[in-house]
């Protein structure tokens, strides 16, 4: 009888067990592998989704920025043309009170002088009176 180990029994016991050893490894870092790129691809999708809503947070930033900048001038002009309104008022105010004051002083001269005509023509009355008796 010859020996197993001289028809290379036991060594192809050996590499067969090395060999399954090896393939269970192989099968093991397989998974871990696909595990990671699964997992890799999940982070690359959720970053992808993380990217697009910062883009519409910061376009909704913009915009509501660009609103308010639209609106503060706006009120700026608005201020500007409700001060300059206010001036033309107050101008025109002034002005009227000043034509009604010259009016009052006009009428008070207006006064003074039909006043005084009629003073005068009283008194120019009684002087031709008095040179129609003398004569």
């Amino acid at each position: 009888m010859i020996p197993s180990w001289e028809f290379g029994g036991e060594e192809k016991k050996e590499v067969s067990v090395t060999m399954r050893k090896l393939r269970q490894q192989f099968d093991q870092v397989r998974r871990e592998v696909n595990q990671q790129e699964q997992e890799l691809e999940r982070l690359k999708r959720k970053l992808e989704q993380r990217q697009n809503e910062e883009f519409a947070v910061e376009d909704d930033v913009f915009r509501k920025t660009s609103n308010i900048t639209t609106s503060k001038s706006e009120m700026e002009q608005i201020t500007e043309e409700c001060a300059y309104e206010m001036m033309k008022q107050h101008q025109y105010r002034y002005m009227i009170n000043r034509i009604q004051r010259d009016l009052i002083a006009t009428k008070i001269k207006a006064n003074e002088l039909h006043e005084s005509y009629a003073s005068k023509q009283a008194i120019l009355e009684e002087e031709t009176e008095k040179n129609r008796k003398a004569k």
